[in-house]
């Protein structure tokens, strides 16, 4: 079967934002709203940017290299790349002053950062690292740690008070994983960080609810994106698992995500939005 035979097909006339087109369904949902998004350099985070844009925000695109956020984008209406490292809670509230000091408000956050393991434990060639425990040292662990579930945090605190001085609300999304939840021997750090993030994300649910500010989570599978395995074995026996068995363009995920930010979503907080082709049910 072909894993791409049945991906998402445009059916109105798509937005193009800097030569790529993104199906937006003719909304224009952000329109005068500001949004922030984490690991916007590639993969999720730029389809994420990409859609708010086409629908109209300003976006500021937040990554670890400045080189590549200004190559990505650099020039692009409504983009302003902004150098940050998630895991560095003074990088990360620096980040959010400078949209405080230029907007005053922000109406949405994803925090799409993230990283499977260390570099120093990942197989080039096949894209994924070993799942035994005697394996993983205390720097691997931590980084992990550090970067999705630390990192997300420090980006929701600095976001919030932003999203406060809106007076009207506003939205943010975490990225969970479909490896926090099905049996699959993946590196322990990686699951126990994005469970992490689910259970942070309903404890701060309930705790902004009154001001009308949601938060909620995604938990994908398979998203094509750098993170993916390269090695076609492993990714098949992981899209066998799936019901729907072929992986997830990016620009499909941030339909999704970009839908949880919007008022359509208004009813919607600390929920976690399992987008896995029926791996999880």
């Amino acid at each position: 079967m072909d894993k791409y035979a049945n991906e998402i097909q445009p059916i109105h006339d798509p937005v193009a934002v800097d030569g790529v087109l993104v199906e937006t369904w003719g909304m224009r949902r952000f329109s005068g709203r500001v949004a922030a998004v984490t690991g916007a350099a590639s993969g999720m985070g730029e389809a994420v940017v990409r859609r708010f844009i086409a629908e109209g925000a300003t976006v500021y695109a937040l990554d670890l290299s400045q080189e590549r956020l200004d190559r990505l984008w650099g020039g692009v209406a409504g983009v302003i790349a902004v150098a940050a490292d998630v895991a560095d809670s003074g990088s990360v509230n620096a980040a959010f002053d400078r949209i405080r000091q230029e907007q005053g408000v922000l109406h949405s956050l994803v925090t799409a950062a993230g990283i499977s393991d260390s570099p120093k434990r990942m197989d080039v060639e096949g894209g994924h690292s070993s799942a035994e425990l005697w394996t993983i040292d205390d720097e691997s662990w931590n980084l992990v740690i550090g970067v999705n579930l630390t990192g997300t945090f420090f980006c929701v605190r600095a976001a919030v008070p932003l999203i406060q001085a809106s007076g009207v609300g506003g939205a943010i999304v975490t990225i969970s994983s479909v490896g926090a939840f099905a049996p699959y021997p993946l590196p322990a750090a990686y699951p126990a960080s994005k469970a992490g993030v689910t259970g942070m994300t309903r404890a701060i649910a309930a705790l902004l609810a009154k001001e009308n500010i949601r938060i909620n989570s995604v938990a994908p599978a398979a998203t094509r994106t750098p993170m993916l395995p390269t090695d076609e074995a492993l990714l098949d026996s992981l899209l066998a698992l799936q019901p729907i068995p072929r992986a997830i363009p990016a620009s499909e995920m941030a339909a999704s995500i970009v839908y949880l930010c919007s008022d359509e979503a208004q009813f919607m907080t600390g929920q976690t939005v399992h987008i896995n082709g029926g791996m999880v049910m």
